[in-house]
């Protein structure tokens, strides 16, 4: 069997995941809380981060040429 190297850890992200998001919501009441993790709120979110994401990759291919 071949030995190959992980690029990508699934433990260290979801542990990131779950540290940054109890900072988060450390000291929310329960309905902030419940209105965080609400799907739309949370879509809304992720679309946001991809968008930042994608511009930021755009602004450094454009920088490289």
């Amino acid at each position: 069997m071949e030995d190959h190297k992980k690029t990508f850890d699934a433990v260290a992200e979801s542990r990131k995941w779950k540290e940054a998001v109890g900072k988060k919501i450390e000291g929310m009441t329960p309905e902030e809380i419940v209105a965080y993790f609400d799907r739309a709120a949370v879509r809304r979110r992720f679309e946001e981060a991809l968008r930042r994401a994608e511009q930021a990759g755009k602004g450094e291919s454009e920088a490289g040429e």
